[in-house]
């Protein structure tokens, strides 16, 4: 190909299909414009933020007119949606070169290989593979970047060696996200509602993450299979720095996307720390944390620094459906009420996660984890069906048992198709709303509390309650 002049990123409208916008800034955008911009002209276009029609995104990428689109996809849930934005790239831009990265390829590389307008797939972290893919292209070199798949004369050729070592070591290397002419305080300033772990407590509001990967085993997820299952980590002096850049550009809470922010103690609490030094008027949270690294010392330095929501993933109230069916052996279910009690004293805003819905999971064990749930002293507990997602152990084991097929595996990216002789996936999908309904809504408080977590009024949470249980949780909102 000729020289590359523009390199454009973007992703996808994801309400093109009716499902629900994320207005918050592209943070993996925003990381790779950092690495792309050290050697070509690039920047960011999100046409998901103010839900920006096909016949604007058409003229935008006409005026743009970049040479090569780099596209990210966050979830197989928007496979559909990201075939239809590659597809309306091609036809605006039918000489570009699109590139596609993120989650799709990575978790499922057979289809997403099936869409013809895709010129080359970045598995796995894309910081570094996408720049040097890039730089092969430029200097029309073949390509040999690592992590990466095409076709070449109609034979497909896969270059993803996704292993541990592989993956990027020192963290510290990649710099903060740069995200070109996107107005993040704007995007800073949106109210989201109904996630109550990505609702800002202060505005505006800024997404960071401090660590990639997952040492765990949990059968329904594939997060390993994107960012591995060693844990990588920056170091708190990285951190912090970021953080002092973040506030002084105007942000005044930042949501970590980690899911293990404290699987390192000392490095945890090296920022806590740092940020009590600091005395900014910031408030922050992570959309996750591990229970078990929880305890009286590391909840009085998240309070003090500035912390007020936790959530939590405890996935069962059976003991025998955390060890052998998910895999999730060190949570301890006499524990956790002590340790979520104690949080819920100190003025903590309480979330737990709970799946449903294994195939070797019986009526009562299920049951058992709503009995479990309701007992806790939480402010909303979220119940899922396990969705035999691409890359994961529950997929296999589906496949093994005859439970679904290649036919359906798509079909249940986004809704529950799990059905056994204990339970249907219809079944499940009616126990699971309304005992969400019922425990989460069992007092005046207890909706009016909700309802300002999820940034919503009451009329609201009465009109999203209606919606879920007639849709059964299917784009109910």
């Amino acid at each position: 190909m000729e020289k590359i002049n523009k390199v454009l990123l973007m992703q996808p409208n994801y309400s093109v299909f009716g499902k629900r916008i994320w207005n918050m800034v592209p943070y993996s955008l925003g990381l790779l414009n950092a690495s792309v911009k050290k050697r070509f002209e690039s920047d960011i276009f999100d046409p998901n933020f103010g839900n920006v029609d096909d016949s604007t995104i058409i003229q935008t990428l006409k005026d743009i007119h970049p040479d090569v689109v780099g596209v990210s996809s966050v979830s197989t849930d928007y496979y559909q949606e990201t075939e239809y934005i590659v597809k309306l790239i091609r036809e605006t831009l039918p000489y570009a070169k699109i590139i596609l990265g993120g989650v799709i390829p990575t978790v499922s590389l057979k289809m997403a290989m099936q869409d013809k307008n895709v010129d080359y797939w970045v598995i796995g972290e894309g910081d570094h593979r996408f720049l040097s893919l890039l730089e092969e292209l430029n200097e029309g070199k073949e390509v040999q970047t690592e992590g990466v798949a095409y076709y070449k004369d109609g034979i497909e050729k896969m270059n993803h060696f996704q292993k541990e070592e592989r993956l990027i070591q020192d963290l510290n290397s990649i710099p903060f996200p740069d995200y070109g002419s996107l107005d993040i305080i704007k995007y800073g300033n949106q109210k989201i509602k109904y996630t109550a772990q990505l609702i800002a407590k202060q505005y505006p509001f800024i997404v960071a993450s401090t660590s990639r990967g997952c040492p765990f085993n949990c059968t329904f997820c594939s997060g390993w299979t994107v960012s591995g299952k060693r844990v990588r980590m920056r170091s708190a002096e990285n951190v912090l720095k970021e953080i002092d850049e973040l506030y002084n550009k105007g942000f005044r809470e930042i949501i970590f996307l980690d899911d293990h922010f404290l699987f390192d103690r000392e490095r945890a609490k090296k920022i806590m720390e740092g940020l009590i030094e600091r005395n900014y008027d910031l408030t922050w949270k992570c959309v996750n944390v591990n229970i078990s690294n929880l305890d009286d010392e590391i909840l009085e330095l998240m309070k003090k620094s500035g912390s007020y929501q936790i959530t939590v993933s405890i996935e069962s109230g059976n003991e025998k459906v955390l060890k052998e069916m998910i895999k999730k052996p060190f949570i301890d279910l006499e524990k956790a009420p002590k340790i979520l009690s104690k949080a819920k004293e100190m003025g903590f805003e309480l979330f737990c996660n709970f799946v449903i819905g294994y195939p070797d999971e019986t009526w009562e064990q299920i049951r058992e984890t709503f009995r479990y749930a309701e007992s806790l002293n939480i402010d909303y507990a979220d119940f899922h069906i396990a969705t035999p997602l691409p890359g994961t152990e529950l997929m296999k084991m589906c496949m093994d048992k005859g439970l679904i097929n290649e036919e359906t595996q798509r079909s249940g990216f986004c809704l529950p198709i799990i059905s056994t002789k204990e339970f249907t996936s219809q079944e499940l999908r009616i126990l699971r709303v309304y005992e969400w309904d019922r425990i989460n809504f069992s007092s005046y408080e207890r909706k009016k509390n909700v309802a300002r977590m999820e940034g919503i009024t009451l009329e609201e949470l009465e009109q999203w309650r209606k919606n879920t249980r007639r849709k059964l949780g299917v784009k109910s909102v």
